[in-house]
């Protein structure tokens, strides 16, 4: 049995394309579970996976399919499984492989982009939104699981001699509420740093607010580092954000969270201990205001949970499952 994985046909899978979730995920995966599948990786030129990989040298995402899904029916055997790690853009490889079992193993996308009959979603929250939008509430698949992202815990560092400054590191976006988290901190007297791609001036900002520092993008050594040093990390996101992986990515560097009480952080922050969710723009500056109040060993045991074993130690036993058939068993 093989299993012929499919990544974001826009961007090469590895971890040079950290700003790209599903490449990580995607590599991620591959690493983690190849030892014990044969997987056969089906992606852009440029791809560095730890499998057998196939250049797929397309310009769009219909070639891409297009030739993925040949490389596929050139290298199939009966039984093999496909996952695709971006959903609908992946679909039209699939098509031309139907007799082969199909999984999204990382739901983090729209509900409209999701076809697969083997569902694995990043938190409750994004699967009970696919539930809903689908009219699936009175009858949810047995066949769905929910596991979250996985963060490698060795990729962070604890420092405790915390700085003065709450961090915001994203987009800079207004659904991402950048708006809140600049408010807030002026409310406080704290400084706010602002770490990730876009310019407040391309938001309406005419100037950058005093207690602002606006770092731009931002690679994996200053983001370890950033993550250490704040006080806390804020996420004021309007939308329902899937997981969000910069929370868990703070707690494993023992700094607390300030985020929305929505989507997926009402899963990875534990409201008075490991950080604090806000529904409105006073309590957001009641937590910077409390943030000394969290303890940094907690927020990193919690991380801990979403370390890379024991997450695809859960995919693995997935996995199991459909390749088992075992889920009424």
């Amino acid at each position: 049995m093989q299993i012929h994985v499919l990544p974001n046909p826009k961007t090469p899978t590895g971890l040079s394309y950290p700003m790209d979730p599903f490449s990580v995920l995607c590599y991620k995966y591959i690493k983690h579970l190849s030892h014990s599948y044969k997987m056969i990786h089906y992606g852009l030129p440029g791809s560095t996976v730890d499998c057998e990989h196939v250049d797929v040298v397309a310009n769009n995402k219909e070639d891409f399919n297009r030739l993925s899904g040949q490389y596929i029916q050139e290298r199939k055997n009966p039984g093999d499984l496909i996952v695709c790690f971006y959903g609908g853009d992946n679909r039209g490889a699939c098509y031309l492989n139907p007799d082969l079992t199909v999984i999204e193993p990382s739901i983090g996308y729209l509900p409209s982009a999701v076809f697969a009959p083997y569902r694995v979603f990043a938190s409750y929250s994004q699967q009970h939104m696919f539930y809903g939008e689908r009219g699936m509430i009175m009858s949810p698949s047995w066949f769905d699981e929910v596991i979250p992202n996985a963060i490698t815990a060795k990729d962070f560092t604890y420092n405790k001699d915390k700085e003065d400054f709450v961090l915001y590191f994203g987009r800079v976006t207004h659904e991402k509420g950048i708006d809140i988290a600049i408010q807030a901190t002026e409310k406080v007297g704290k400084t706010l740093i602002i770490a990730g791609p876009g310019d407040l001036s391309e938001i309406g900002y005419t100037s950058t607010p005093k207690h602002v520092k606006a770092l731009g993008l931002c690679d994996a050594a200053m983001r370890k580092q950033l993550m250490s040093r704040a006080s806390a990390l804020i996420a004021p996101t309007h939308y329902i954000e899937p997981f969000g992986n910069m929370v868990i990515e703070a707690n494993l560097s023992g700094t607390p969270v300030i985020t929305t009480d929505w989507g997926g952080f009402t899963e990875t922050v534990i409201h008075g201990k490991t950080g604090y969710r806000c529904r409105d723009f006073k309590s957001f500056v009641e937590a910077v205001e409390r943030i000394d109040w969290i303890n940094s060993e907690d927020c990193i045991a919690h991380g801990m949970n979403y370390d890379d074993e024991p997450i695809h130690q859960r995919h693995d036993i997935y996995l199991q499952k459909v390749i088992k058939g075992s889920f009424y068993a």
